[in-house]
């Protein structure tokens, strides 16, 4: 069904107006930024700019009704569609296309009152790097926004890449109702979850009488370096208006660095902690076992996830691994020294059990697990699962083998509970784990972190939970899932080919 962005763009072509003229055209009582998000749906239309564009444009009696149906239709429905589509264009469109952002001017503060860009402001703060002792703290309140978002991520990666000793907070009010702007959000910070020193904090979105803030969409970014040896501070206070340019002055006074640090701190109390490092994976084990025994689970990852596999295909593996190898592996799973071989045993045996349980957690509640081709040739080839453990040793021919009629059967088996959704290529490699009607978890790539990390997203919020329920459930088997007999006749495919 053609969304209200593409109707307006057309009808905008038609007329000859062009999109970046209608500030002016409305007399500039809405900023760029602003008409952007009515016309993309991400902000209800009122009635007053809906008769702007109507008059505008010039709209007949029937285009009206078009126009009153597809934003009746938005409102109910269109964010969710639109993150339907953002989750396609981060699942299955290339990492290489390039995302263009256009330039966002601020007025810029230092000394004297310059107009630069935000890339030329986060740029200068970069180049600081060359600075000995050379380190960044950054505050951001909210700038989640999708033409501010961009810029905050990608300057918090580069500047983590150049200093290990800066750090990123974050603080994020998730909206109630707007799927696609939280979906946005989430997306963006994606690359930012491998840096330790990057940390977010979020709440939900609190009515009128909630918790008051001056600060707004706001960056407090406090540089620390050596000059001759000397001890230097340099700060920037970047403020993102909603119908204004952006501002950025630059201080290094000690009294305002006290007055907005105050202001952010009180505002960080009101903001649980959402980003978790966890070094212990039986800590992981036990938080998960214990949600997926009452819930339903949706997975999306390129190839099994290592507590799908039969367990006795483990119990194998360990029987042809020496007894120093199963104490380096018990030592790297509770991430502490193991000298006695009994403690290894014991340890080996608990993390056993807790997977026996959770695959019998699969039979009982609902669990749809979305994998690639690409994913399952790998596993197939090498006999290693995409978070397959680095201290464990590949599973051998006969193990994938009967890895791959293991999940091939419980597919299409039409009592279990399982079922595989099998795509043909994923373009990331995060691994996405919704549990349903409790949170949503997703986990770095391993082999993008350091040894003895595992990094998780876990977040309690509804709408980004639903927006994934929503997108495995009923977008995913619509669009990119292969029938159950083509999904059968691969997996043999497989078999055949590798083992």
């Amino acid at each position: 069904m053609q969304d209200v962005y593409k109707f307006l763009t057309t009808k905008c072509k038609e007329r000859g107006i062009k999109i970046e003229g209608l500030p002016e055209r409305f007399d500039f009582k809405y900023s760029r930024t602003t008409i952007y998000r009515y016309m993309k749906g991400i902000l209800l239309i009122p009635p007053d700019v809906q008769e702007l564009f109507v008059n505008l444009l010039n709209l007949d009696s029937a285009e009206q009704a078009q126009f009153a149906r597809l934003i009746s239709l938005s409102s109910f429905d269109e964010t969710m569609l639109a993150a339907r589509r953002r989750l396609d264009k981060f699942f299955f469109e290339s990492k290489e296309i390039p995302q263009e952002q256009p330039e966002v001017e601020c007025v810029f503060y230092d000394q004297d009152k310059y107009l630069r860009t935000i890339d030329e402001i986060f740029s200068m703060i970069l180049s600081m790097s060359e600075y000995d002792g050379f380190r960044c703290d950054v505050k951001i309140i909210g700038c989640t926004q999708d033409d501010i978002l961009p810029y905050a991520a990608d300057f918090a990666q580069k500047l983590m890449a150049l200093s290990q000793l800066s750090s990123v907070e974050h603080l994020v009010t998730l909206f109630e109702t707007d799927f696609l702007q939280n979906t946005v959000f989430l997306l963006d910070i994606l690359p930012l979850l491998v840096h330790g020193a990057y940390k977010v904090y979020y709440r939900e979105s609190v009515a009128d009488g909630g918790v008051k803030t001056m600060l707004g969409d706001f960056m407090l970014i406090t540089c620390h370096y050596l000059e001759n040896n000397a001890p230097q501070k340099k700060c920037y206070a970047l403020s993102f208006l909603e119908n204004s340019m952006p501002e950025c002055i630059v201080f290094n006074d000690k009294y305002m660095l006290s007055f907005w640090l105050k202001n952010y701190a009180y505002l960080r109390q009101y903001y649980p902690h959402a980003l978790t490092h966890m070094t212990d994976l039986t800590m992981i084990e036990d938080e998960l076992h214990n949600l997926e025994s009452i819930h339903d689970e949706y997975l999306i990852k390129p190839n099994p996830c290592y507590h799908k596999i039969p367990i006795g295909v483990y119990r194998r593996l360990l029987s042809r691994v020496s007894v120093d190898e199963i104490k380096h592996i018990a030592a790297n799973l509770i991430n502490q020294a193991v000298v006695d071989e009994a403690e290894a045993l014991s340890v080996m045996e608990g993390m056993l059990m807790n997977l026996e349980n959770r695959v019998g957690s699969s039979y009982k509640n609902r669990h749809i697990d979305v994998y690639s081709k690409e994913g399952l040739v790998e596993f197939a080839k090498t006999g290693r699962i995409s978070d397959h453990l680095k201290v464990l040793p590949a599973f051998d021919k006969e193990e994938v083998k009967e890895i791959l009629i293991y999940i091939r059967d419980r597919n299409r088996d039409p009592e279990d509970s399982y079922k595989l959704c099998l795509v043909n290529v994923l373009q990331h490699s995060y691994y996405f784990v919704a549990i349903k009607g409790h949170s949503l978890l997703i986990e770095c790539d391993q082999q993008t972190v350091e040894d003895g990390a595992y990094v998780l997203l876990h977040v309690h919020n509804r709408n980004l939970l639903e927006v994934c329920c929503d997108y495995i459930e009923n977008h995913l088997p619509a669009n990119h899932v292969l029938p159950l007999e083509d999904t059968t006749a691969f997996i043999d495919e497989l078999i055949s080919k590798f083992c």
